[in-house]
């Protein structure tokens, strides 16, 4: 079994790369009309999709004490 310290050392890490994914969701959204799309519309699901793993593993690993 994982040390306490040792699992919120992978918690951390988790929500940092949670956080990473959805600040990159968050700037793939074009602000103005003609701005250049970055990310397609499926590449965003992808992403948001990833998002959702992660927070879901998280959450697990937070319950499991």
């Amino acid at each position: 079994m994982l040390s306490h310290e040792h699992k919120q050392r992978v918690l951390g890490t988790l929500r940092s790369a949670c956080k990473e994914l959805k600040d990159a969701l968050n700037l793939s959204v074009p602000t103005a009309r003609y701005d250049p799309v970055v990310l397609s519309p499926a590449m965003r699901d992808e992403l948001l999709v990833m998002v959702e793993n992660l927070t879901r593993l998280i959450r697990h690993l937070e319950g499991a004490q």
